[in-house]
């Protein structure tokens, strides 16, 4: 699959997970008290639904879109949330606000493409949810506090998981 295509299939992937019910609290509370990027566990669910994990010898690749991360999308999120106070106060500052926010959009969807390009193996295990987790221990340390909530997410997201929404029927 040409890469332009594996990044729409991950972006659409990530825009479907994150819009279900509840996860956005479960995503930022993740990512704020655990310090998990979003962007990706959501390639690691990704990528386990297709029986793939990441190559951990794609670890320079991994750095440049984490680089990517930290530069871009971050400061774009810190000043977004900055400025949240500040409407509150001068409402006239909502469409910057607004424009933040698609800048930040913007550069997740950059780093979900730069992490779609990245290579990746065949799973080593035949549950995407057990696939996940250990990619997730692969690319950092879980401390045992973060398994819960880190798996409860997991489970939400990935169709076989056993624990998974169930998907809609026609």
């Amino acid at each position: 699959m040409p890469v332009d295509d594996l990044s729409d299939s991950l972006w659409a992937y990530a825009l479907d997970r994150y819009a279900r019910p509840g996860v956005e609290a479960e995503c930022l509370r993740l990512q704020d008290d655990h310090g998990w990027d979003v962007c990706e566990l959501l390639w690691v669910a990704w990528l386990s639904e297709r029986h793939l994990r990441p190559d951990p010898a794609a670890d320079q690749a991994l750095a440049a879109a984490r680089r990517w991360q930290q530069e871009m999308t971050v400061p774009l999120r810190s000043r977004r949330r900055a400025l949240k106070a500040e409407v509150s106060r001068h409402h006239r500052l909502e469409p910057l606000r607004q424009t933040l926010k698609q800048a930040e959009l913007q550069a997740e969807r950059e780093m979900l493409a730069r992490l779609a390009a990245l290579p990746a193996l065949d799973a080593t295990t035949a549950a995407a949810l057990e696939q996940a987790l250990d990619s997730c221990r692969m690319l950092r340390e879980v401390p045992s506090e973060d398994y819960p909530p880190l798996r409860r997410l997991l489970a939400r997201w990935i169709i076989d998981a056993p624990d998974a929404e169930p998907k809609p029927t026609c």
